[in-house]
This record gives structure tokens, sequence and C-alpha cells, in this order.
């Protein structure tokens, strides 16, 4: 089986545009602006939290992986040779903060399976992994 290179960058480049326009669709629907009134809001959340840095480290990496996210839609739709490296580095905050690669993932498991925290963290796994390997493959062909 042959990956061509520039057809999976932009696969995972439009993955991460539906990812992207979801989130700002979102807040313009909440009536917010996308990062500002997150930034905003944990402030509020911070406060009322009682503080803690583990508060502040989540919430810094959330916004890593946002801008990230942007980072890679970029350089995959350019089918940028060592954006495999990018690719590598955001997994693991999107393990950690639960957001697959896959981004209509979240829409199919609500429609099928409310609640199904085992499948989840399957299809989060499987997402990744498919990324990440498919990403490799083709770019040693």
């Amino acid at each position: 089986m042959r990956l061509n290179f520039r057809q999976v960058c932009m696969f995972w480049g439009v993955m991460d545009v539906l990812f992207l326009a979801a989130y700002v669709w979102q807040s313009i629907v909440e009536g917010r602006i996308p990062i500002i009134d997150d930034i905003f809001s944990f402030k509020q959340l911070y406060t009322e939290q009682g503080g803690g840095y583990w508060l502040i480290l989540i919430f810094t990496l959330s916004i890593i992986t946002t801008l990230s996210i942007v980072f890679s839609a970029v350089m995959l739709l350019n089918a940028w040779v060592k954006v495999s490296y990018l690719v590598a580095a955001q997994t693991p905050l999107r393990l950690l903060l639960v957001i697959p690669s896959l981004s209509f993932l979240p829409w199919i498991l609500k429609g099928i399976n409310p609640g199904g925290i085992g499948l989840a963290l399957v299809l989060l796994l499987t997402s990744e992994a498919l990324k990440v390997w498919s990403l490799i493959f083709s770019k040693k062909q």
C-alpha cells in the first residue's frame, strides 16, 4: 500500500482545520472571542477553584495545544517535510487533553454511545497512532 505524503498531510491538515473551525464556531455561538475569552474565563475559574499550579499547567498546555494545532494545520496543508516533528510533539498533549486528530470522532461518539468513555479512549489512541504512523510511513516512501 502506497501512501502519498502530500495527500496524507492534506487529510490531517483538513482534520486540524475542522477542529479549529468547530472551536471558533462554538466560541462565536457562545458570544465569546476565541483564546481571549478563554483567558478571562480561566482567571475566574482560577479564583473559584482556589488557585493551584496544576490549574495553570493544564490551562497553559491547553492554550499551547490550540495554538500548535493552528501551526500544524498550516504546515500540514503545505506538506512541510518536517511537520512530523510537530505532530510527534503534539501527540502527548492531544492525549492528555483528549483532543483526537480525527476531529469528527466526538460528534460520532455523541450520537452512537453517549458516555462511552472506554470506546472514546480507544478511538483517541487509535486516532493519534494512525496520524503518527501515516505521516511516518508516507514520508519513508
